[in-house]
């Protein structure tokens, strides 16, 4: 893990910390929905598509990933690539609000954290 600081720059910014990593030594980078985006500014997926115009001099692999989710009938976290059913059977958090949940001291509902993972995170969320 490498902290890095947001700058809300969209697929830029996934750009410069993909570099970063491979200045590191990073081999892959992960890009999952709304990467270092804010509110609706950038399309969810923007960042994962500009890498397909990047040149080759960027060795690093981009490994994408698509929105999940709670699935109530599945009941496990699934995508749509891996769940059949339709979105009234799904539970959906995004980032920014697990976050928010984090720092009023609530905890995230039971299907996307354990209790005592959340507990850990809230002292985390509160520094």
């Amino acid at each position: 893990v490498m902290p890095t600081a947001m700058r809300y720059a969209g697929p830029k910014e996934a750009i410069l910390h993909a570099i970063m990593h491979q200045n590191y030594g990073c081999t892959h980078f992960l890009i999952g929905r709304d990467y270092a985006g804010v509110g609706d500014f950038y399309r969810p997926y923007a960042a994962q598509e500009i890498f397909a115009s990047l040149p080759p001099s960027l060795l690093i692999q981009p490994i994408c990933f698509e929105n999940a989710f709670f699935c109530r009938r599945c009941a496990q976290m699934a995508t749509a690539k891996t769940c059949p059913h339709d979105a009234t059977a799904h539970l959906s958090l995004s980032g920014s609000k697990v976050r928010e949940m984090l720092r009023r001291g609530e905890r995230p509902p039971p299907e996307f954290s354990r209790p005592e993972i959340a507990d850990i995170l809230i002292e985390w969320a509160r520094l």
